[in-house]
């Protein structure tokens, strides 16, 4: 079961920029490995020396990691008080949707509208597309197999999309004349403001009853 706490202390002035450069290294394990099961922010109170960091995992879970084991390796000796801990409960919490989540539907949903202009647009020059029956590379030549498939599409309903400041995974009904409904879904990569990389799957299965 995952708690929350709470953990405030205060450094010794020669020690506060050893113990800032413990902290990032956390930071840096942490983001190579994304648990999933950790949430983990670390503040710096002015010049004051004093650090907070605010943890919500379950039991020794950050201590698998071992940046974390190295961080609170004898920080008694970095300390002049504390640390303090409080178990602390989540009243709300607020995060902004990824920065590439509303790039990748808008793309999306420019394909459904058959949009080709604002398709073109938004595909990077090196763009890498990779589809069910072909890979191409290239913004002309992944432009133009966009257009011609868009043809048969007459438009798109989005299901739900997440992902993080990069990549984004978009699921979307696609309805089409020829071909039905099918669900898609499009695993892609921003680089900049545009699409870097596009990879699209296809369900088009039936179970057997």
């Amino acid at each position: 079961m995952n708690r929350t706490v709470v953990v405030r202390y205060r450094t010794r002035d020669d020690a506060r920029a050893e113990n800032r450069r413990l902290i990032e290294e956390v930071f840096a394990q942490l983001h190579r490995e994304q648990p999933a099961e950790v949430t983990y922010c670390a503040f710096e109170l002015g010049d004051s020396g004093q650090f907070v960091h605010t943890a919500t995992a379950a039991d020794g879970a950050l201590s698998e990691f071992d940046s974390f084991r190295r961080f609170q390796h004898e920080i008694g000796s970095r300390v002049v008080n504390g640390p303090e801990a409080h178990a602390a409960t989540v009243i709300g919490a607020y995060r902004p949707v990824p920065a590439s989540v509303p790039i990748a539907v808008a793309f999306v949903e420019a394909f459904g509208r058959r949009d080709l202009l604002t398709v073109t647009a938004m595909l990077h020059d090196d763009v890498v597309f990779d589809g069910p029956r072909t890979h191409l590379t290239g913004a002309a030549d992944v432009s133009a197999a966009i257009g011609e498939f868009a043809e048969a599409v007459t438009g798109v309903e989005v299901i739900d999309a997440f992902g993080d400041d990069d990549r984004a995974l978009v699921v979307y009904d696609m309805h089409t004349g020829p071909f039905g409904t099918l669900r898609t879904v499009e695993h892609i990569t921003v680089r900049g403001d545009r699409i870097a990389a596009d990879t699209v799957v296809f369900d088009t299965a039936r179970l057997p009853r």
